[in-house]
């Protein structure tokens, strides 16, 4: 009888309930990053419910970006976004070429303090954070000189690394190392004139009109996981949206 209880209590289950369940499962690593999740038939047999209940909570993830689901293939847990999405302000085509692969230098990486003004702009309550200054390129040519802030001891693995070991696309590597999928981000847009230390790491001059794109990432769970300036050239700048 308490088993036949046990069976009624899963039915009841809504597909709102299985969202929030399989979250938890991924926040916890049970379902780790990148890897495929179990399939709608076994997860329906698990939890007793419907195949169509287990689609529907799967389709809210997706669409969530949490999940990837891909044709004919397993859903997995998403990896996050690429990281090249910050360069889709600036023209690519630095040589002509729309295809150019953008590459990345880290100038510095060390361990700093988490002032009241970055602890109320994420919400963070670590004492510490990792800050990043690099430059991305295309084709050989300074685009973006970039600060990155991402939180401590979240991303503590990150600290053995040495500069010249870095990936070019920072998202992937939380990913790998730090099991943290930026699945979103969001981006303000802001113009100024490029103060000394920015023109000089883009090979402008000072007072060159210049753009800062100042950015908030998220992971699975809705966490601010990392604050980026970008700041580039203000007349490489390009916007295109498209209204209907």
């Amino acid at each position: 009888m308490r088993h036949w209880g046990a069976v009624i209590e899963k039915s009841s289950l809504g597909y709102v309930n299985l969202v929030t369940i399989f979250k938890k499962k991924i926040e916890s690593g049970a379902w780790g990053i990148g890897q495929a999740i179990p399939s709608e038939a076994s997860l329906a047999k698990e939890y007793g419910v419907a195949v169509g209940t287990i689609r529907q909570a799967i389709a809210e993830l997706v669409s969530d970006s949490i999940l990837v689901k891909r044709h004919g293939k397993s859903t997995t847990v998403s990896g996050g976004l690429n990281g090249q999405s910050m360069l889709r302000f600036f023209r690519g085509n630095v040589s002509g070429s729309n295809q150019a692969i953008p590459t990345a230098t880290v100038l510095s990486a060390k361990e700093v303090l988490v002032d009241n003004a970055l602890s109320e702009l994420t919400a963070w309550t670590t004492k510490s954070a990792f800050k990043l200054h690099r430059i991305r390129f295309i084709d050989g040519i300074s685009v973006l000189f970039e600060t990155i802030y991402i939180p401590l001891p979240k991303f503590k693995k990150l600290l053995k690394i040495s500069p010249q070991d870095y990936e070019s696309l920072l998202y992937p590597m939380y990913a790998s190392l730090c099991d943290v999928a930026v699945i979103k981000a969001k981006d303000t847009v802001s113009f100024e004139l490029l103060k000394k230390s920015d023109a000089k790491a883009l090979n402008l001059r000072e007072g060159h009109p210049g753009v800062r794109v100042d950015r908030l990432a998220f992971d699975i769970s809705g966490m601010v996981v990392e604050f980026r300036t970008s700041v580039g050239d203000a007349m490489a700048f390009q916007y295109s949206a498209e209204v209907n």
